[in-house]
Order: C-alpha cells, then sequence, then structure tokens
C-alpha cells in the first residue's frame, strides 16, 4: 500500500509539472517558433531516451543470463512492446481529438499562434483559445501513456533508481508541452495562472495510468518485461507519432535535431547520476 501511495504522490507531481509550462508566459506574451520546436525536441529526446535507455535495457535484464538465451522472456517484451504501439494507435483512432495526425494544417496554424513575427491580428482572441483547449485535449491523451510508464518503472524492489529516472524524464517533457498549451491560451488573452490552472489539469490523468502500470507489473506473474516493453512502445509511439511531427516543418528541423540530442544526453548524465548501469 505504501508503494502505491508513492507512485501516486511522485506521478501526481510529474503530472502538475505541466502546469509549469506557463511559467514563461507570466513575463512574456509570446515566444518565437524556433525556440518551441528547440523546446519540443528536447523533450523528444527525454522521452525517447527514457524509453531506450530506461524501460527497455531493464526490460532486456536477464534475457541471455549466463549465456543462455531466454526466448520466453525475449517473445514476451517483442509482444510488450508491439502492443504499446497497437493500443496507442487503437486508442488514437477512435478517440476524436485534435492532434498532429493532421499534420500540415495544425502546424500551419500553430505557426501563426506561436510565432512573434507574424501578423497575430488575422486571428481572433476565441480562436487562439480554442487552439489551446484543443492542444490541451490532445495532450491528456499522451498523458496515459507516460503515467503507465512511470508505474511499470517503478514495479519490483530493485527497479526505483529506474523509476526516479522516468519519472524525471516524463516531468520535463511535461513542461516541455506545457509551453506549448500555454502559448495560444496567452495569446487568446487568458490570465497566466488560468493558463497554468488549465495546463496543469491535463496532467490529472497521469496517476491513475500509473497505478494501472503499477499493479499490473508488480502483482501479475511474469508481467514486469512485458509491462516495461509496453511502456516503451507507447513512449515511442506518441513521440513519434505526435511530439516530433510538431517540431517540422518551420525551418527549425536543425534545432529540433540538437534538441533531441540534448535530451538523450541528459537522460545519460540521469542515469549514470542514479547509478544505473
Amino acid at each position: 500500500m505504501r508503494a502505491v501511495l508513492l507512485v501516486l504522490l511522485i506521478s501526481g507531481v510529474t503530472g502538475l509539472c505541466t502546469g509549469l509550462g506557463s511559467v514563461p508566459f507570466w513575463f512574456v506574451k509570446s515566444l518565437p517558433r524556433r525556440a518551441f520546436d528547440g523546446i519540443l525536441g528536447f523533450g523528444a529526446g527525454l522521452m525517447l531516451s527514457a524509453a531506450t535507455i530506461g524501460l527497455l535495457m531493464e526490460a532486456l535484464e536477464g534475457v541471455r543470463r549466463g549465456g543462455v538465451l531466454n526466448v520466453g522472456q525475449l517473445v514476451l517484451i517483442l509482444a510488450g512492446f508491439a502492443a504499446g504501439f497497437v493500443i496507442l494507435f487503437t486508442v488514437d483512432r477512435f478517440i476524436p481529438h485534435e492532434h498532429a495526425g493532421r499534420h500540415h494544417e495544425h502546424l500551419k496554424e500553430g505557426a501563426h499562434f506561436y510565432d512573434e513575427e507574424h501578423d497575430k491580428a488575422e486571428l481572433e482572441a476565441s480562436s487562439h483559445v480554442r487552439q489551446g483547449v484543443l492542444i490541451s485535449g490532445a495532450l491528456v491523451f499522451h498523458r496515459l501513456p507516460e503515467g503507465f510508464a512511470i508505474g511499470a518503472s517503478f514495479a519490483g524492489g530493485d527497479t526505483m533508481p529506474l523509476g526516479w529516472l522516468v519519472a524525471s524524464s516524463v516531468a520535463l517533457q511535461n513542461i516541455c508541452e506545457g509551453v506549448v498549451m500555454s502559448a495560444p491560451l496567452r495569446a487568446g488573452g487568458v490570465k497566466p495562472w488560468r493558463a497554468m490552472l488549465v495546463t496543469g489539469a491535463t496532467g490529472l490523468t497521469v496517476p491513475l495510468a500509473a497505478t494501472i502500470g503499477y499493479l499490473f507489473s508488480q502483482h501479475i506473474s511474469g508481467a514486469m518485461p512485458f509491462g516495461l516493453a509496453l511502456a516503451a512502445g507507447s513512449l515511442i509511439g506518441v513521440t513519434s507519432n505526435e511530439i516530433i511531427p510538431e517540431t517540422h516543418g518551420h525551418g527549425n528541423e536543425s534545432t529540433a535535431t540538437m534538441g533531441i540530442v540534448a535530451g538523450f544526453m541528459f537522460t545519460i548524465l540521469m542515469r549514470v547520476g542514479l547509478g544505473i548501469g
């Protein structure tokens, strides 16, 4: 019970970190598009590295113990990884929401919202707010695999460092996405404190998903490697299908790529600092 409460607390704080993304807009009304692409790229790097050098590496631990390949465990990991993608895209298909699945239209609009060099007079304040709400709704969906990943990474007595690695990476990524959510809200005249409440509220689904991920991986026999791989697959799916496409199409691909590299480097430093591997 104490472990579940700890996971709830950590995942709750991680989800609420999304609200911190509104902090820059307490001081400025907008940011250049290049800054957004770099911030999102950094967040994407954090998610990809948490999934690969974090969750997947932990799942693969012991697959070839003593020089003998555990075929059953390997199949379980591959099945979990594939299941992460399948679940993500199934839910994405049948739950309507505004997201990067309509990349070109979405980004064309987003360029007006985020780049202070564009003529914002062409857009009504109400359309800015509507866009912010739609983006926030899409990112509520993103929080589910993130929460599951946090819960699965804390399952098992010897995986606490991995749990902190994943939770820290997701928290920083949530701040990055909070910046993206806050921009159109502030452009539409929403007060800073309300923008913080709206963006922070999108993280309330994280504790629920984290509890499911923890209980699934902890209490179902042999589910730990499957759960870690499933979480990794869903995180990679969200990042490649939603976050990375948001960073492209504005001529800032190099900035976004440097952000991804920086995200990986940051995760490597965290991994070493936490004594993993």
